[in-house]
C-alpha cells in the first residue's frame, strides 16, 4: 500500500532527528550521557535487554530507541533493536528498510530463520529486525514461546538488544516484557507528557513488577542562541525520578519538568 504524503513527511521528520554525522554535538554528548547511565544501570545483568516505551503517543519513543541503540553501538559493542511495536511500526521507514517479513514472521512461525530476516550492519555494528506485517494479535505473539526462545537465542549473541514498544497508557505490550527483560526505559517529552499520564504508567509498571530503569527526558530547549547563531533545539537528559503519586489531586495540567 502506498504511503500518504502525511505518512511520508512524518516518515521524514523522523529521520531528521535520528543521530548521524551532522547531528549537533550537544545532542551527541547528551546520548552519551545517558549511555553511560544505561551501562551502569545494566551492569548487574546477564542479557542486557533493554524495552524502550513510553507513556502517551507523540513522545519520540521509536527515535529515542533507535537513538539510544546507535549510541550504544557507538562504544563497539553489538547490538540489536527490535522492532516490537506491531500495532503501528515506524522504525522501518526511519531506517528506510523492506519489512515484508520481520519480528511478526518469527514469532508466527512463517519463518525460524532469524539470520535471514534481520538487516545485518544497518550501523556499524547495528542490526535491525523490524516488526514485518501487522498482526491480528500483537499481545498473543509478544508472549508466547517464541518470543521467549528468540529473546534467549539473541541474548547469547548481542551485547545489547533495544526493544520498542507502544506507549504503555495505550496498550500492554510493553508491560508483557517484564521478567523477560533487564527493564524498561520510559520517554517522557517536556510539556507534553503529564505528571498524571507518568503516575498512571509507574502504576502499571508496578503491577507486572517491571523495572524501570530510567527516564530520558527529551524537547528540552537549551538556552540562547550561540555565538555562531546557531540555536540547538533539543537537550537529552537521562535521570531517575522518584516515585510520587499525584492520583489524589487534579494535576491534569502539570508537565513533566
Amino acid at each position: 500500500m502506498a504511503k500518504s504524503k502525511a505518512e511520508k513527511s512524518s516518515s521524514t521528520a523522523r529521520r531528521e532527528f535520528v543521530l548521524s554525522e551532522t547531528t549537533p554535538f550537544a545532542i551527541k554528548e547528551a546520548y552519551k550521557t545517558a549511555r553511560t547511565n544505561l551501562v551502569f544501570s545494566l551492569a548487574s545483568s546477564d542479557a542486557k535487554i533493554v524495552v524502550v516505551s513510553s507513556c502517551a503517543p507523540s513522545e519520540g519513543k521509536s527515535t529515542n530507541c533507535l537513538n539510544l541503540a546507535i549510541a550504544m553501538a557507538e562504544t563497539g559493542a553489538s547490538v540489536l533493536l527490535i522492532d516490537s511495536d506491531l500495532r503501528k511500526p515506524v522504525q522501518h521507514t526511519m531506517l528506510l528498510l523492506e519489512n515484508k517479513t520481520g519480528l511478526s514472521t518469527l514469532l508466527a512461525g512463517i519463518s525460524d530463520d532469524f539470520s535471514e530476516i534481520v538487516n545485518k550492519d544497518v550501523y556499524p555494528k547495528l542490526d535491525v529486525l523490524t516488526s514485518g506485517s501487522i498482526p491480528p494479535n500483537p499481545a498473543e505473539l509478544i508472549q508466547s514461546a517464541r518470543m521467549d526462545k528468540l529473546l534467549e537465542n539473541v541474548g547469547k549473541h548481542y551485547d545489547y538488544i533495544f526493544i520498542d514498544t507502544p506507549p504503555v497508557n495505550v496498550v500492554t505490550d510493553a508491560l508483557l516484557y517484564s521478567g523477560r527483560v533487564s527493564g524498561i526505559v520510559f520517554i517522557v517529552r517536556e510539556n507534553h507528557t503529564t505528571h498524571v499520564e507518568i503516575n498512571e504508567a509507574m502504576k502499571k509498571a508496578s503491577m507486572t513488577n517491571a523495572k524501570i530503569l530510567g527516564f530520558l527526558k527529551v524537547g528540552c530547549s537549551a538556552g540562547e542562541k550561540m555565538g555562531t547563531g546557531y540555536k540547538y533545539k533539543y537537550k537529552y537528559k537521562y535521570n531517575y525520578y522518584k516515585y510520587k503519586d499525584y492520583s489524589t489531586t487534579d494535576h491534569s495540567d502539570a508537565r513533566s519538568s
